[in-house]
């Protein structure tokens, strides 16, 4: 879908926002590039519910999927808006970032990876960000190159393991 609501066409069918019945193929496709060992249960559950519960309600969450048959998704694009500080470069406080791009084996190399993140780069823009992250894969660093993302460096990350939330206030 671009921004006047039109679905994106592939080589395979028309691309189109994620819907919350969309949440086991998502989780499916989501697994089949995670690149630090499989997700136990609780985070496949987690993750599904997620998805379930925010999509089409929760603006900040994004995600496009090429539709295949017999319910099956052919690839999805997953984003986050993110609020920060406003900025000369970021007037909006606003920024994105790609969480997941992938398209099902079965069905690469007809321009669904592009379609799906082409709309999420569009959803993205529409949000007010100005400016969108991702973590390249080297299989995926050329489309996004063609898409117009270059390196960054300096990023480092810190991994604080489970957190919970404060209990909410009576």
């Amino acid at each position: 879908m671009d921004t006047n609501g039109n679905a994106a066409r592939t080589g395979g069918g028309a691309a189109r926002a994620a819907r919350p019945e969309d949440a086991d193929e998502l989780l499916r496709l989501r697994v089949a590039v995670l690149d630090d060992g499989l997700p136990d249960d609780a985070w496949r559950e987690t993750f599904r519910d997620d998805m379930r519960l925010r999509l089409g309600h929760d603006p900040n969450l994004l995600a496009f999927v090429v539709p295949a048959c017999g319910g099956r998704l052919a690839a999805c694009a997953i984003g986050i808006v993110y609020l920060g500080y406003r900025g000369p470069s970021h007037p909006t406080g606003r920024w994105g970032r790609i969480h997941t791009v992938v398209t099902d084996p079965a069905h690469r190399r007809r321009g669904h990876a592009r379609a799906v993140t082409g709309m999420l780069i569009d959803a993205l823009r529409a949000c007010g960000c100005g400016s969108i992250e991702l973590r390249a894969t080297e299989s995926g660093a050329p489309l996004y190159r063609a898409l117009g993302f270059g390196p960054v460096d300096g990023f480092m990350r810190l991994a604080l393991g489970p957190v919970r939330l404060p209990d909410a206030a009576p």
